[in-house]
């Protein structure tokens, strides 16, 4: 095995172990850097964490991956209760892409949480997809500032594409 093998090998351990959830994220950030099969098979596995902060790391870590394989496996975070780990695989599903990608952030353009709206937008700008425009249109006139400048932002992506 190389060094590398095993600085994964032992990044995937502490990911799944029953330590601080503050590490297990920080594995989970740094399995997202390495990539590669084992990697995303190891943070898919954490998607059901209990802990938020490991989810959300996991999901972010994947978008580093965009491994198209971790879409589906993402689609549980999209409805699940916490923003934050919503708004990390919408993040993650603008970094992997895919036709399936789409339709998944587009359920989500109407969340309460203005951080996943924002994500959306942003994550809309990066698919490039005409087929999110019409959300976009509609988030730019979203009343939290945030969210609207994504869309303005992610609108000016499509255009530019």
């Amino acid at each position: 095995m190389t060094e590398e093998e095993l600085t994964i090998g032992e990044l995937i351990v502490s990911l799944q172990s029953i330590g601080p959830a503050e590490a297990r994220a920080d594995a989970a950030e740094e399995l997202g850097e390495f990539g590669g099969p084992e990697a995303v098979a190891a943070l898919m596995s954490v998607l059901t964490d209990p802990s938020d902060m490991v989810r959300v790391s996991a999901a972010m870590a994947l978008g580093e991956c965009r491994a198209p394989s971790s879409v589906p496996a993402l689609r549980p975070l999209l409805d699940g209760p916490e923003p934050n780990a919503r708004g990390a695989a919408c993040l993650a599903l603008g970094q992997i892409g895919g036709p399936e990608a789409l339709p998944m952030l587009l359920a989500r353009a109407g969340d309460e949480a203005p951080p996943v709206r924002g994500a959306v937008a942003w994550a809309l700008g990066e698919l490039k997809d005409l087929g999110g425009r019409a959300a976009l249109l509609t988030l730019e006139a979203d009343p939290d500032i945030e969210v609207a400048e994504a869309a303005r932002e992610a609108l000016y992506k499509l255009r530019s594409r």
